[in-house]
């Protein structure tokens, strides 16, 4: 949406041909821009998101079946189960479109990629394979993902809980 901004602003000034545009002219496009955006905003707020959760099942769920420590459990709770679980916990600024559109992507994603709700439909093969991952998602870098990160305080695992956690990943066993 900024990138399109971006461009039809671009537009405004420079014009189609690359000379400026009078004056007037580009205020009347940029008005209109303006008008075009607000109203698309507008519009887009009649569109929500599904926010209803799968119902958990303590029988398919990660830390029901594993029992993984205290500190283990917070952390992956805290940091993973918003994206990666059916127990979402929606933000307020998912009331909004279309940021609410681009959240509710990401979080099927993350859930179509590894949801901790259902690790009971998992195969061992499967379940080691997921840890594998998990672990090297830390190990990159690449989970929590910064814009997540930078939306929740409690998100940001300091050095030594990643490394603790990694390691769990990395050591972890499927009873």
């Amino acid at each position: 949406m900024a990138f399109l901004f971006l461009i039809l602003y671009k537009r405004l000034i420079i014009g189609k041909f690359g000379h400026k545009l009078k004056p007037m002219k580009r205020f009347f496009k940029l008005r209109n821009l303006i008008i075009f955006t607000l109203a698309f905003l507008g519009v887009a707020q009649f569109f929500k998101i599904d926010k209803t959760n799968a119902t958990v099942s303590s029988s398919l769920d990660f830390i029901s079946l594993e029992n993984p420590p205290e500190h283990i459990k917070r952390m992956i709770r805290n940091e993973c189960y918003d994206c990666h679980s059916n127990e979402t916990r929606y933000p307020w600024y998912t009331d909004y479109a279309p940021v609410s559109w681009w959240i509710k992507s990401n979080i099927n994603g993350a859930r179509d990629f590894f949801n901790f709700s259902e690790w009971g439909k998992l195969s061992k093969k499967e379940k080691i394979t997921k840890m594998q991952e998990c672990y090297e998602a830390l190990k990159d870098e690449e989970m929590p993902v910064a814009l997540y990160i930078m939306m929740h305080d409690n998100a940001q695992f300091s050095e030594n809980e990643n490394d603790i956690l990694m390691n769990w990943f990395k050591n972890f066993q499927v009873q």
